[in-house]
């Protein structure tokens, strides 16, 4: 993306957080938070991008090390629930940022606010939504064929079908979240030159 600071509106400099969680298994644990934060004017070296290994009381599982990366080492030299919550909330204060947080997917944001909520930690971010850039690009899909057949395949499949191409190793918080970014305002992008493009013909 390019940086377009010099000309950017109040929308383009809205900063968004993109959210994403790493999950034990089988007890869906949550050992791992990443966040990807900027704006449609800024291109992605500047996003801020952050990494929580969280301390759990079980071991992790062979596959999810294995997909993951994320070893029992990893999550004991990790912070406790409430240091990342604090660490977060701060960051997300700091950064002014969207109060719904973009995701892949539904439902991260629920499983982190209830996991804090359960451990009686205060966590004031986050609305009761999110932006889900899967349904978005499921949707988007569906108007593009005309059919009922919808393009499965994960984010970077996704991203591959707007010319960008995945960066990281997958399955990574911060790694997902990065790109989660990514692919949210290449669709914003798009929509935004759409919307344009239909103001322009109706003025004509």
């Amino acid at each position: 993306m390019n940086d377009r600071s010099d000309s950017a509106t109040i929308e383009d400099k809205q900063r968004y957080v993109a959210l994403d969680l790493e999950y034990n298994q089988p007890s869906g644990t949550i050992i791992q938070v990443g966040v990807a934060i900027g704006s449609s004017s800024q291109n992605q070296q500047q996003y801020i991008v952050r990494r929580w290994n969280l301390q759990v009381d079980e071991s992790i599982s062979e596959f999810i090390t294995q997909l993951t990366g994320i070893t029992n080492e990893d999550c004991s030299a990790g912070v406790t629930l409430a240091q990342c919550a604090k660490e977060l909330g701060d960051l997300l204060r700091e950064q002014e940022v969207f109060v719904n947080p973009v995701t892949w997917g539904g439902g991260d944001s629920a499983d982190l606010l209830r996991t804090f909520a359960q451990a009686q930690i205060e966590f004031h971010h986050f609305g009761r939504r999110w932006i889900d850039v899967k349904t978005w690009t499921t949707l988007l899909s569906l108007a593009r064929t005309r059919t009922a057949t919808i393009q499965h395949g994960g984010l970077s499949k996704a991203m591959a079908r707007y010319k960008l191409q995945f960066v990281g190793k997958a399955h990574r918080a911060d790694v997902d979240a990065f790109n989660t970014l990514r692919l949210f305002f290449a669709i914003l992008d798009r929509q935004r030159t759409l919307e344009g493009c239909v103001a322009q013909i109706k003025n004509l």
